[in-house]
């Protein structure tokens, strides 16, 4: 599959000023999704933006966002929002460089590849270099939709990654967890339970792991091909067409076969039977 850029600009690196730009780590998830339809006609259900109050649809120049309060909401509109964006979206400064074994990988989030432009290719290495040596990593922001994001920048091969990082007020902390105390231990269960890990050793090789249930919820949808379903063609409103496209659409109902009657049961004609009845004894 080619890669798509997620981002362009430079990485700034005390007075380097690297051209790069990122490529994304991973698609997002293969998991299968479903519509939702109606039972009655197989329609595709919509969500359209709905006013209560108004009873009425209401079109995207009309909706604003709202911050929930206690006593009602405060509200906001996007030139407010967009004045609030940092200066620069174009800038990846790294601030901070710190040891790689010391960042919990429960701070990670996204990942990307960062590429170098071909003019910035030697400053690039040298950074890959840099940090490969000293075994550190580069800690950074970045603006990105609308949104100011922790970065980590670290070399991988002869190259470099970019991985998201939830901010500190973003990680959960679990005071249980924190206050866990281990049980007590015989030497003998330490020595078996170490036995057991190295039974199991392998390298890690994530392509041996299948998603089983998504493999097996494709293998039931195309035993269902055949049972494919049609949402009925929904019925055209005459309110907003044209008088020449109304003339046009007449002529051509005209044109179509006229439909059966659905004949109710009230009156139905009786079905004559050809079998004669039997005598009574």
């Amino acid at each position: 599959m080619a890669s798509t850029k997620a981002w362009k600009g430079f990485l700034k690196f005390g007075v380097l000023n690297v051209p790069i730009f990122l490529n994304v780590g991973a698609r997002d998830s293969k998991q299968i999704s479903f519509n939702n339809l109606h039972s009655k006609c197989n329609s595709q259900l919509k969500a359209p933006k709905y006013c209560p109050t108004c009873d009425e649809r209401v079109p995207d120049d009309e909706v604003i966002k709202g911050y929930e309060t206690p006593t009602g909401f405060i509200r906001i509109n996007k030139t407010e929002i967009d004045s609030m964006a940092p200066a620069s979206e174009k800038v990846i400064e790294i601030s901070d460089c710190v040891k790689w074994e010391d960042v919990d990988p429960l701070y990670l989030a996204e990942s990307f590849y960062v590429l170098p432009d071909q003019p910035g290719l030697k400053a690039y290495s040298l950074l890959v270099k840099s940090l490969t040596e000293t075994g550190r990593v580069g800690l950074a922001q970045v603006s990105k939709n609308n949104r100011e994001h922790l970065v980590l920048i670290r070399p991988k091969g002869n190259g470099l990654m970019l991985h998201y990082l939830w901010y500190a007020n973003e990680v959960n902390r679990v005071p249980e967890f924190d206050e866990l105390q281990p049980a007590s231990l015989s030497p003998a269960e330490v020595k078996l339970g170490a036995k057991l890990v190295e039974s199991l050793a392998s390298d890690f090789q994530p392509e041996h792991f299948r998603n089983g249930f998504e493999e097996r919820v494709a293998q039931l949808i195309a035993s269902k091909m055949d049972e494919t379903v049609q949402a009925p063609t929904p019925i055209q409103s005459t309110q907003n067409i044209a008088p020449a496209d109304l003339m046009e659409a007449l002529k051509a109902s005209l044109a179509q076969p006229r439909p059966r009657r659905q004949i109710t049961l009230e009156h139905a004609v009786p079905v004559k039977s050809n079998k004669k009845k039997k005598r009574a004894a």
